[in-house]
């Protein structure tokens, strides 16, 4: 990590116009017009730390390698061969010697990079004294900046520490906590809980310092908190909290958008996610573009189409049937074409929610909040609403919306991995490439990725096992 973090902090520290001039914001042309020079470039005010943190193509962006692992989508042997990235293709195989075959990760640096951008904010947060003027300012950059660290501490958690297992979670590996922009200090994994701890407390003060909402989605708010609240404590199994933070976001946002209002189209039908389109969104972030994901025989799982009724608007909305078995996903939150959703939206709020009503034994509760976005999403007057009194009925009927509705957002792999600690819900997924049968059973070592070699080699941490 100090590796990493040398690099980052060189470029940040001495050349932070290189940094700045990639920001999508008006405010970017004030602030670099207002220091030419390169030594006055390192941020020292609250216009430059919110300008830092608005450079959406670094603060909003989420790990994709984990998409490819999971069981939404498929290929043939010729189109994984043509990639070229021989670490997508691993990560496709589960391959478990070698797989990054000696190239940077950015699912492992690009967070990290997040985490250190962030670090200099709080930190020179610490050097101007708020005042009545500017305490509103301060306090959502400090919000943010906590945000955007915990955000990034938990995607990396999902795929280079293992689930969180309570039992187990006080002395598992979790990932480096660097809460510094020292390059100079020292990393350690911490464990598990540690890194669960960290995360959530972070999240609960950056909670008492944003808005309740941002005018731009790409900034953090309360309710941004609240959604990624809901969805670690989740992850946890903690379903009293996550139902809690579920409440809370809905008490405030529970507007779903009626698809009957979407028009089916070759390409994506739902409006652009940020500035402030596409009302189920409250905080936006693309998946780290990969080969993968741009390839036309990346191709969605047959079963899992299949699995869309014909009155089901999502099988137009969010997928383009080319023929011959070939079915692309086109209908991404982002709102836009080869940029695949990986924020925090309401429709994954309300299925967080009915999945605590029902591990809670609230199958009344959990299929209220079901059915109303099932209603959303099929043709009018064609939704038969589900009814049951069966809790394992219920349970496996919003477990199988949430692999349908949050496709391609990169949530897939830590439903995954939970699931997989129950033995009623575990699978072992399975590829077939020339073939040859890969196959990953549940709970696997494959489910943590291997921090990338130079990692090791130049921090000195211990290396997921294989």
């Amino acid at each position: 990590m100090k590796q990493t973090y040398n690099g980052w902090a060189n470029k940040v520290q001495g050349l932070l116009l290189l940094i700045l001039c990639m920001i999508l914001f008006s405010c970017q042309k004030d602030f670099l017009d207002k220091k030419p020079d390169k030594s006055l470039l390192v941020p020292t005010t609250l216009k430059d730390f919110q300008a830092l943190l608005d450079n959406t193509t670094i603060m909003n962006a989420s790990p994709s390698l984990n998409m490819i692992a999971s069981d939404e989508f498929y290929t043939t042997g010729d189109a994984l061969n043509s990639l070229g990235a021989i670490y997508e293709e691993n990560a496709y195989l589960w391959t478990k010697d070698d797989p990054y075959q000696g190239n940077r990760i950015v699912d492992w640096e690009l967070p990290y990079q997040q985490v250190f951008y962030a670090n200099v904010v709080l930190e020179g947060l610490r050097k101007i004294p708020a005042d009545t003027y500017s305490q509103s300012q301060w306090n959502q950059i400090k919000g943010s900046a906590l945000f955007f660290r915990s955000f990034a501490f938990y995607n990396l958690a999902q795929e280079f520490a293992k689930p969180y297992i309570g039992s187990s979670a006080s002395t598992d590996l979790g990932i480096p906590l660097r809460l510094t922009s020292e390059v100079n200090a020292k990393s350690v994994r911490a464990t598990i809980q540690t890194t669960y701890d960290q995360i959530i407390a972070d999240l609960n003060l950056a909670q008492s310092l944003l808005p309740l909402s941002a005018n731009i989605k790409s900034r953090p708010s309360q309710m941004a908190v609240q959604a990624l609240l809901s969805r670690i404590y989740l992850s946890m199994g903690d379903y009293v909290n996550a139902k809690k933070m579920a409440d809370t976001y809905l008490s405030s946002n529970n507007k779903l958008i009626d698809y009957n209002t979407l028009t089916a189209s070759g390409i994506n039908p739902f409006p652009p996610a940020i500035p402030s389109g596409n009302d189920e969104v409250v905080f936006y972030s693309a998946l780290i573009p990969i080969n993968f994901e741009y390839s036309s025989l990346t191709i969605v799982d047959s079963v899992l189409y299949r699995s869309f009724s014909t009155n089901d608007l999502r099988k137009s909305l969010l997928f383009l049937d080319n023929g011959g078995g070939i079915i692309n996903f086109i209908g991404d939150y982002t709102g836009l074409a080869y940029y695949n959703f990986g924020g925090l939206a309401t429709d994954e709020v309300y299925l967080n929610r009915a999945e605590c009503f029902a591990r809670n034994n609230d199958g009344t509760s959990a299929l209220k909040d079901l059915n109303l976005l099932l209603q959303n999403r099929y043709k009018k007057n064609a939704y038969t609403p589900i009814s049951s009194t069966d809790m394992n009925v219920i349970l496996s009927a919003i477990l199988n919306e949430r692999k349908k509705e949050l496709i391609a957002r990169g949530t897939r792999w830590g439903d995954l991995r939970r699931l997989n600690q129950d033995s009623k819900y575990a699978i072992t997924l399975k590829r077939i490439i020339y073939n040859q049968t890969y196959t990953l059973p549940p709970n696997d070592n494959r489910y943590v990725f291997p921090i990338p070699d130079n990692e090791i080699t130049g921090s000195g941490i211990q290396q997921n096992p294989r």
